[in-house]
């Protein structure tokens, strides 16, 4: 297994988000000098909003490339772009709205459809569209963006969904709340793929609190732990995987 992880541990979640933030502006700046845009695909989550915000105001909303950044979600909620726990309102409202970014350089996962695997085909579709075939056929990110869910889960990749085994295509989707009846919101989701995450050049995974201290302690283990969460997934990325955490997450790494 690869084990590309690089760990930045902050006393609160003020710190963090300015790290965090300040590591996307400098990486969108050397992205942009060397291929002519930055292509980033954002997380929901109370953690990322507080990031989102800084990336908003100045200095760093004066820094970043906007007219060279291109925005992409990692998942979605299936409820409609408009609702209170949809992903895209909350990056629409902390940081998208309040920058100078093209609006054709947004592209949220569309939740119209009643359907959500026809949500998930369109968004297939439109990264297919978007990025340019590779040797393996896959989009190669230059960021993704990830929190990580209480019970381990990254993007919408739930235990015991089909999305969990999903290899082939580049999004897929799930019902949470079939394996785990304790998910909240109990909404489908539309996600990216972990063959996408596994190819992404960067990731950066920004968690909080002490109740995400067992997942990331068996995200680090070297030997593969009982009931390993989704998230242990990341230990297969080509790219570098950053961590961003507070001191609690961080206890037991």
């Amino acid at each position: 297994m690869n084990h590309p992880f690089v760990k930045y541990v902050y006393s609160d979640i003020d710190s963090l988000s300015r790290g965090a933030a300040e590591a996307i502006t400098r990486l969108a700046q050397t992205r942009v000098r060397a291929s002519g845009r930055f292509t980033v695909a954002l997380s929901g989550g109370s953690t990322p909003r507080s990031t989102y915000s800084l990336l908003a105001v100045e200095p760093l909303a004066r820094e970043m490339p906007w007219a060279k950044t291109r925005i992409y979600f990692g998942d979605e909620r299936h409820v409609p772009h408009d609702h209170p726990d949809s992903n895209f309102r909350m990056a629409n409202e902390a940081l998208l709205q309040r920058v100078p970014i093209p609006v054709e350089n947004v592209n949220p996962i569309p939740t119209d459809h009643e359907d959500p695997a026809a949500c998930a085909e369109w968004y297939d579709d439109l990264l297919h569209a978007h990025f340019q075939r590779r040797t393996d056929d896959l989009p190669g990110f230059d960021l993704i963006l990830l929190g990580i869910g209480p019970d381990g889960h990254i993007a919408s990749i739930f235990a015991g969904t089909p999305a969990e085994t999903e290899m082939q295509k580049w999004v897929t989707w799930c019902d949470p709340v079939l394996t785990n009846p304790a998910i909240k919101p109990a909404v489908k989701r539309i996600t990216i793929t972990q063959a996408i995450i596994w190819r992404s050049a960067q990731v950066f995974v920004l968690a909080t609190g002490g109740q995400k201290a067992m997942n990331l302690a068996k995200i680090f283990a070297d030997a593969e732990p009982p009931k390993p969460p989704v998230a242990r997934l990341l230990r297969e990325c080509k790219g570098t995987v950053s961590f961003f955490l507070d001191n609690a997450a961080a206890a037991l790494i």
